[in-house]
């Protein structure tokens, strides 16, 4: 059994992972909607950080749904 620190912690990083979803799709749009080059650039680093950070919170997701209801 997991301490209740924990399940704050796997609440917390599900919401994180869920936003970062939404920001990941915002910038795939704009990407998608712009020609410019410094532009395209910005927002594929852009890209690159946040699938990194979205990959370090998935590492939660088992963690999650191994939690009782």
């Amino acid at each position: 059994m997991t301490a209740p620190i924990a399940k704050d912690v796997l609440a917390s990083a599900t919401l994180h992972l869920d936003v970062l979803e939404e920001f990941i799709a915002v910038v795939r749009r704009r990407l998608a909607a712009t020609t410019d080059a410094f532009a395209r650039d910005s927002l594929n680093d852009l890209l690159l950080s946040l699938t990194e950070q979205r990959d370090s919170y998935q590492a939660f997701l088992p963690l999650a749904a191994a939690e009782p209801v």
